[in-house]
């Protein structure tokens, strides 16, 4: 069977890849909620005290759990746009695709670290190598669309093209900072986690609507 849609043309069709993509990112936030949210037992407590201590603990892995949801959500914008400037996908998008999908799904394993571990040490460094790899791949994903001109749309506009890789690349650049801020021992957690990220997180929505296409 042939068809003329070139968005059906190569090893996997683009619209069952961005269906693949959003399973992925629904387990993840899954478990993101999985990892992060306690859930009451059912038991009667008399103690007050045990149960201040157990609503403090929801408010701060609410804090938390509302982190890591923003911070997902954004990549998950972010890796829609590029496919929505993708026409045609070829088994190098395919195969960049799988890999950022797979450092995805490291973000939930990162944060459980975070829930059941009272050292955030190994958690800091984890976390901010894979917010480096996610957006290293990604970033990479979307210099190749640019720079083949049979897998990025025609339309797609120079200032567009830019707008997106700085929206990008922001992240990587900060998680290298968390890296190496986390690695010095004199100045660990001189930037808690949710505040290093709060400027890419705003970054992008700020400059989300700058450019349309």
């Amino acid at each position: 069977m042939t068809t003329d849609n070139p968005s059906c043309v190569g090893p996997v069709p683009q619209d069952m890849l961005e269906i693949l993509m959003n399973g992925i990112f629904a387990f993840a936030m899954t478990l993101i909620v999985k990892n992060n949210i306690p859930l009451p037992s059912g038991e009667i407590v008399g103690n007050i005290g045990l149960l201040v201590e157990f609503f403090l603990t929801v408010l701060f892995d609410g804090i938390s759990f509302i982190f890591t949801f923003i911070l997902l959500a954004v990549f998950y914008i972010l890796s829609f746009e590029i496919m929505r400037n993708v026409r045609s996908v070829d088994r190098i998008t395919v195969y960049t695709v799988f890999a950022f999908l797979l450092s995805i799904l490291f973000i939930p394993l990162t944060s459980l670290i975070w829930a059941i571990s009272d050292e955030p040490v190994p958690y800091g460094m984890f976390f901010h190598t894979n917010i480096l790899l996610c957006g290293l791949i990604l970033f990479f994903l979307w210099t190749y669309a640019c720079q083949t001109p049979e897998i990025i749309r025609k339309d797609s506009s120079a200032e567009y093209v830019k707008n997106l890789s700085s929206r990008i690349i922001v992240f990587p650049i900060t998680a290298l900072a968390g890296i190496i801020i986390d690695g010095s021992n004199y100045s660990f957690a001189a930037i808690p986690i949710i505040f290093l990220y709060l400027f890419p997180i705003l970054f992008c929505v700020r400059y989300a609507n700058r450019v349309y296409n």
